[in-house]
């Protein structure tokens, strides 16, 4: 691991977004994949997770992107969403970084990651959705190695005035409702 990354990650949890002078430090998330091809848990992108409003209608996504941590942060990505009640669906796009912090935990060594250097993390994101309307996805990483029970594992959104607040529980064997935060510094692969 490069000086650079090291400091970067000594860093990190220390800081939200608001306060970060983490310059050069770019976060990754992504709805994942966990799969266990021939026995061996595996991460890769491309997965979907839910989440429930109060009256148990339920939003989807898939996606992923970036986002820059420091003063002039930028934020990428976007994906797919459905919603149950009213059946809709479409795109969403991330417009914003709102607030970011790692949490303590890390990824178990058995499993093989093909995103790389998971941590633990909670990130809120302003989404627009392609039917007008707009939103927080909030991304949030649970890793089992040393984790805090006060993190959960999945998503949650709003959208227009809709708030799907209860993230649908990762249950073991079901390809759904996982996430990954990785994070890397300038200069890193």
């Amino acid at each position: 691991m490069n000086r650079r990354l090291f400091l970067a990650m000594a860093i990190v949890p220390l800081l939200t977004v608001s306060k970060a002078r983490a310059d050069g430090v770019t976060v990754r998330w992504d709805i994942i994949h966990l799969t266990s091809p021939s026995g061996t848990p595996t991460i890769d992108p491309g997965g979907h997770a839910s989440a429930t409003a109060e009256d148990s209608s339920k939003i989807t996504f898939t996606g992923s992107g970036t986002f820059q941590l420091g003063d002039d942060g930028e934020a990428t990505g976007g994906g797919t969403w459905t919603t149950s009640a009213p059946a809709a669906s479409g795109t969403y796009v991330v417009t914003g970084l709102i607030k970011f912090d790692v949490a303590p935990g890390s990824l178990q060594s058995f499993i093989v990651d093909h995103i790389g250097n998971a941590h633990a993390g909670l990130a809120f994101l302003r989404i627009r959705y392609s039917d007008g309307s707009r939103g927080v996805l909030v991304v949030s990483c649970h890793l089992a190695v040393g984790g805090s029970d006060a993190v959960f594992e999945g998503v949650t959104a709003s959208k227009g005035y809709v708030d799907y607040w209860n993230h649908e529980v990762a249950v073991m064997g079901v390809d759904a409702d996982r996430t990954h935060i990785s994070i890397t510094a300038s200069g890193d692969d």
